[in-house]
C-alpha cells in the first residue's frame, strides 16, 4: 500500500544491541528514518505487563512522516538488563486513517510479531531481520489504505521536544482519544509518550529528562496552542490591517501624484500637439522654398552655358541668396516638443509587498507604464520631425556649394623656382671651363647633409663646395660669383630666384675642371 511502511524492533543485547527492520513497505526507509529506540535513561518499560505508546514526526525530503509505535517489555537473550522491549511502528507519509483503523492494525500486528518472536518474555532471535513475520498482517491490515487524511504541518518545529502523557489506564476508546487529542500538539514536539503504569510515571518524572503531564494537563496543553494560535491569527489580523492602512495611504499618495502628472501631460500634449502641427507646416514651407531657390540656381548655370555675363549672373545670385536667406529666417527653427516624463512629481512606494495585496499593485503600475509609453511616442514623432529638417538643411547647402564652386573658380598663385632660361646657350664665364661633375656621392652627401632647403643661400653653398673639395677651390677661388651662377645653371630647379637653396635633391651637378679628366674629385683633409 502506497504511504504506509511497518517496522519491527527490539533490544537484542550484545553484540546487535538495538536494530530495526521494514517488515512492510520501502526498507530504503530503514537507513533514513530516526530510529525508534527508548532512551532508557528517561523512559522504560519496568514489567511484563507494562505497555508504552507513541506518535511521533519526522521530515524526510519534501515528506511529512508520522508514525505510530507500541512498545512492550522482552527480555534479551542471555541478558538480564533491564529496560529491553519489542516494538512496531505504523509509518504514514503524508496522509493517514483514521485513528481506530490505526489502533487495531498496530494492536494485531505487534501482538502477532511478538507471538512469532517472544518465548516467556524472552526474545528468540538476535536481530531484527531474522524476526519471523509470518502471518502477522490480518485483512484488517489492507483497510488504512482507505479514509485516509491528508496532513501538513505549516508551522513544523524541529524542536526536538519530547512530551510524556500519564493516564491511569488504556482502554481502547481511551488510547484512540489520545492519539486524536495529541496529533495538533505535533507542531510543537517531535514525539509524545503515553504511559498508564505508575511506576514508569515516577521514573520519568524522576530523570527528569522529558517533561511528563496528566490528561489535565494534555488538556491545557492543548488550550495553551489553541490560545497561542488564536493570538498568531489576532496578530497576523492586525499586521493585515497595517499593510492595508499603508496601502490606503500610499494609494492616495499615488494616485494625486499620477493625477498630477496626467494633468501636467496632457497640458505637455496639447502644446506639443501645436508644436507639431507648427513644425509640419514650416516643413513643407521650408523643402517648397528649398527647391525654388534650387531652381533659379539651375536656371544660373543654364544662363552660364548661354553665355551669358558672368558679372550679371553673380549679382542676380547674390540676390536671390538674400532673398532665400530672408525667407528661411521667417520660417525659424523647429520647435522642440516637452518631455511627458516627469520622474519627480512621483513618490514611488519603496515597500516590497509580500502579501495578497501585492498582485494588484504591481498590475496598476503596470498599466501606468503602458499609458506613460504612449505618451512617449509624441516626443519621438517630434525627435523625427528635427532629424528631417536638420538633414533637408546639410543636404541642401552641400548642393548649393558645389553650385557656387562652379560659378566662381578659384585662383591659385604657386611660387615658381628661379631658373636660369638661357643656360643652354650662355657659355661659363669660368676659368678654366668646368668640363666634368662630381661623382663622388660620399663627398655629394656631406656637402647636401648641411645644406637646409629654404635657408641656406648660393654664397653658403659655394663656401661649403670649397670647403669640402681641394680641387674646386684651387681652381676657382677668385671666381666664386662666376662659379655660385655656373652652380645654378648646371642645377635648374634647386634655387629660387633669391638665391636660397630650395630643392636640395636637385643639385645634383657640381662643375669642376681636371686636367687629368680624373671624374673623382679629391676632398680635403
Amino acid at each position: 500500500m502506497k504511504n504506509i511502511n511497518v517496522f519491527g524492533y527490539a533490544t537484542f543485547g550484545s553484540p546487535n544491541g538495538f536494530t530495526q527492520s521494514c517488515i512492510y513497505g520501502n526498507k530504503n526507509l530503514e537507513k533514513a528514518l530516526k530510529t525508534f529506540d527508548l532512551k532508557t535513561d528517561g523512559i522504560q518499560l519496568l514489567s511484563p505487563s507494562d505497555r508504552i505508546y507513541s506518535i511521533r514526526k519526522e521530515g524526510l525530503g519534501d515528506k511529512s512522516i508520522v508514525s505510530y509505535s507500541v512498545y512492550t517489555y522482552a527480555k534479551e537473550k542471555n541478558s538480564n538488563r533491564t529496560g529491553t522491549f519489542i516494538g512496531t511502528s505504523l509509518i504514514f507519509s503524508d496522509e493517514t486513517p483514521t485513528e481506530n483503523l490505526i489502533l487495531n492494525s498496530l494492536h494485531q500486528i505487534h501482538q502477532n510479531l511478538k507471538n512469532n518472536n517472544v518465548s516467556n518474555n524472552v526474545l528468540n532471535s538476535n536481530h531484527s531481520k531474522d524476526f519471523n513475520i509470518q502471518n502477522i498482517f490480518s485483512k484488517d491490515f489492507e483497510k488504512l489504505q482507505y479514509q485516509t487524511n491528508k496532513f501538513d504541518f505549516v508551522e513544523w518545529e524541529n524542536s526536538g521536544k519530547t512530551l510524556v502523557v500519564y493516564t491511569t489506564k488504556f482502554e481502547q476508546n481511551e488510547i484512540q482519544n489520545l492519539f486524536k487529542k495529541s496529533f495538533p500538539l505535533l507542531p510543537k514536539y517531535d514525539t509524545i509518550f503515553f504511559i498508564d503504569s505508575k511506576e514508569i510515571a515516577e521514573f520519568v518524572s524522576q530523570k527528569r529528562l522529558f517533561r511528563i503531564i496528566d490528561k489535565n494537563g494534555l488538556d491545557q496543553e492543548i488550550q495553551i496552542l489553541e490560545e497561542e494560535r488564536k493570538q498568531k491569527v489576532i496578530n497576523t489580523i492586525s499586521r493585515f490591517e497595517k499593510e492595508k492602512e499603508k496601502l490606503e495611504e500610499d494609494r492616495k499618495n499615488e494616485l494625486v501624484n499620477l493625477k498630477k502628472q496626467i494633468e501636467q501631460n496632457e497640458q505637455k500634449h496639447s502644446e506639443n500637439q501645436k508644436k507639431i502641427e507648427e513644425s509640419k507646416s514650416n516643413l513643407t514651407s521650408l523643402d517648397h522654398h528649398y527647391n525654388n531657390f534650387l531652381n533659379k540656381i539651375s536656371a544660373l548655370v543654364s544662363a552660364l552655358n548661354s553665355e551669358k555675363q558672368l558679372e550679371e549672373v553673380n549679382h542676380s545670385f547674390k540676390q536671390l541668396e538674400r532673398e532665400f536667406n530672408t525667407e528661411k529666417r521667417k520660417l525659424g527653427t523647429p520647435l522642440q516638443t516637452s518631455s511627458l516624463f516627469n520622474t519627480n512629481t512621483t513618490n514611488h512606494v519603496s515597500t516590497q509587498y509580500t502579501n495578497p495585496y501585492q498582485r494588484d499593485l504591481n498590475d496598476r503600475n503596470t498599466e501606468r507604464s503602458e499609458k506613460n509609453r504612449n505618451f512617449g511616442t509624441l516626443a519621438i514623432i517630434s525627435i523625427i520631425i528635427n532629424l528631417l529638417f536638420v538633414g533637408g538643411a546639410t543636404y541642401f547647402y552641400f548642393m548649393y556649394y558645389e553650385e557656387v564652386k562652379e560659378i566662381v573658380p578659384q585662383e591659385i598663385i604657386i611660387e615658381k623656382p628661379y631658373i636660369e632660361k638661357n643656360y643652354v646657350v650662355e657659355e661659363s664665364k669660368l676659368n678654366p671651363i668646368p668640363n666634368d661633375f662630381a661623382k663622388d656621392e660620399n663627398n655629394k652627401k656631406l656637402i647636401l647633409d648641411q645644406l637646409v632647403e629654404n635657408n641656406t643661400s648660393i654664397d653658403k653653398t659655394v663656401e661649403l663646395i670649397f670647403e669640402k673639395n681641394k680641387i674646386i677651390r684651387d681652381s676657382y677661388q677668385f671666381q666664386k660669383d662666376d662659379y655660385a651662377d655656373e652652380l645654378i645653371r648646371k642645377n635648374p630647379g634647386a634655387f629660387n630666384s633669391n638665391k636660397i637653396l630650395q630643392k636640395k635633391d636637385s643639385l645634383t651637378k657640381i662643375p669642376f675642371f681636371s686636367s687629368s679628366l680624373n671624374p673623382n674629385i679629391s676632398t680635403s683633409n
